[in-house]
């Protein structure tokens, strides 16, 4: 199974591709520079080089396959100008449609609400208000990125954490929505590549944004 990757290089995505790897996908990588891929990657991922919010880069780089993982996260990108990932998002978007791809599976934060099922925490709700008033331009790239991708019609999933955190993979503490259960404030890049691998093929999170947490 072909899988397309965007935001291969940043410290979730180079985590995501192991495990994607590891599992016997092939995949696919759009990247800006070639010069930043890991060199263990060697022949393994096929590389495209362009930018998301081209057709033609985007449309060469969804090929064959058959799911896609966003991992692009603009409270990662703080040099990202404009709202260009909202862009990026859509020209993913419009190029699973041509090529009748269903699976969408991204990154996103509580800041931007998806479940009416949530309940959320004043914890949570300070978070909302400062991320909204602090980095005004994250908050509107984010939730663009997730307004897009909702509206598309996709069999979407979005894994939302509030950091990142390095190290080895841990095993994640908690799997829900933000609310009253005990999630936390962090995530290792490890795990939650893992479990944003782990949704490919899952069907439980369809149209729905799990929380993650170790």
């Amino acid at each position: 199974m072909k899988v397309t990757v965007f935001g291969a290089v940043s410290p979730i995505g180079q985590e995501l591709v192991e495990d994607l790897l590891f599992r016997g996908y092939e995949v696919v990588a759009l990247v800006t520079d070639a010069t930043h891929v890991p060199p263990a990657w060697g022949e393994d991922v096929k590389l495209v080089t362009g930018q998301i919010t081209d057709p033609a880069a985007v449309d060469a780089a969804l090929d064959g396959a058959e799911a896609v993982v966003n991992t692009l996260d603009p409270r990662v990108r703080p040099r990202a100008r404009g709202l260009d990932l909202v862009e990026g998002a859509g020209q993913i978007v419009a190029g699973m449609r041509r090529r009748g791809i269903r699976r969408y599976i991204g990154h996103g934060t509580p800041v931007v609400t998806l479940c009416p099922k949530e309940r959320p925490t004043a914890r949570i709700k300070v978070h909302r208000f400062l991320a909204r008033h602090l980095d005004p331009r994250a908050y509107r790239q984010m939730a663009g990125m997730l307004q897009v991708v909702a509206g598309s019609g996709l069999d979407w999933t979005i894994v939302r954490f509030m950091h990142v955190t390095g190290g080895s993979a841990r095993g994640l503490k908690y799997v829900g929505f933000f609310g009253p259960g005990a999630v936390g404030s962090s995530a290792t890049a490890a795990d939650i590549a893992r479990f944003t691998t782990s949704q490919i093929l899952e069907t439980a999170y369809i149209r729905d944004a799990p929380a993650v947490s170790n």
